[in-house]
């Protein structure tokens, strides 16, 4: 395959036990053996690829995103806050769960990721700018924040890490975010079990939490969940995982442009899977950035 693109890849070495720089290197070997031109950044630090490739100032055409989900928001950060809007984003898919790549439907597997990187096909999607961040898939307060927080401690165990943790706090009081959010012309005030603002249809590999979001509507999409007997809580998260939660009383949706959210205690969040803290009194005003990223795609994505 020719192509005249300059390629520049970022890879995080430590992604998924070291599973990431693997994917990385052999991904490296195969542009090098096909004489396409291409830089290789590895970082070494959380925040690292943001850095890096907002700093980059050569030409390049496309940045190449080596890792999970955490890695991918960092890339797309980075593109943002270079100013250079016409660097492209492919993904190679080497994370846990890959939530940006299932939504955007690019294979895991490594021969088929390659042939998207390198082929015509491409889609623009919104972004979600939450204060001076960027967000692709979703950002969530509660529950969800709290169970990757301690799953993080059991990397060896991967998705099997969220559902254990998830598990184990049903034999504790389940956290409550109390939270005051101002969404179109609703505003709502209370303590919620979990509260996810998306872009895209779903999340943490199984859950298809917001089925009427989309990457390319405009909108943003808010589900807001209230506390519920701790006994129903697996019950729903089987339903989640279907798409056949939104009939229940716990649960809300909305959407709209742009999603004001005060927390009114500190709270555990996620960017895109990445957990967060915010305090008391934080302030998150949510906008839609309307087709602000090229991203390559196979072809069914692109045209469909």
């Amino acid at each position: 395959m020719e192509t005249e693109e300059r390629y520049l890849v970022v890879v995080n070495p430590v992604g998924r036990g070291g599973y990431a720089q693997r994917q990385g290197v052999w991904l490296l070997n195969k542009l090098r053996r096909m004489g396409i031109e291409h830089e290789a950044l590895f970082t070494e630090k959380a925040g690292h690829a943001q850095e890096l490739i907002a700093n980059w100032s050569e030409p390049v055409d496309v940045v190449v995103a080596v890792g999970g989900d955490g890695t991918v928001n960092e890339v797309i950060n980075g593109i943002m806050d270079s100013g250079q809007s016409g660097r492209k984003l492919a993904v190679f898919p080497s994370g846990t769960a890959d939530d940006f790549a299932r939504n955007m439907k690019i294979p895991r597997d490594r021969e088929e990721a390659l042939k998207v990187i390198l082929g015509e096909y491409e889609k623009a999607i919104d972004l979600m700018r939450v204060n001076e961040r960027y967000a692709a898939v979703t950002v969530g307060i509660g529950l969800d924040a709290e169970i990757a927080h301690r799953a993080y401690g059991s990397k060896k165990l991967r998705l099997l890490a969220y559902w254990y943790h998830g598990l184990g706090m049903l034999f504790k009081p389940l956290p409550r975010a109390h939270l005051s959010i101002d969404v179109g012309e609703e505003h709502l005030e209370d303590e919620y079990m979990l509260v996810v603002t998306g872009n895209a249809g779903s999340y943490g590999k199984y859950m298809k939490m917001l089925p009427e979001a989309s990457m390319d509507d405009g909108e943003l999409d808010l589900a807001a969940f209230v506390p519920m007997n701790k006994l129903k809580v697996p019950f729903f998260f089987a339903l989640l995982t279907i798409g056949k939660h939104t009939w229940t009383s716990a649960f809300k949706q909305y959407s709209a442009r742009e999603i004001k959210i005060e927390c009114l205690n500190d709270v555990y969040a996620q960017f895109d899977g990445e957990v967060v803290v915010f305090p008391n009194g934080e302030l998150l005003e949510m906008k839609v950035e309307p087709l602000a990223m090229i991203v390559r795609v196979p072809r069914k994505q692109a045209v469909g």
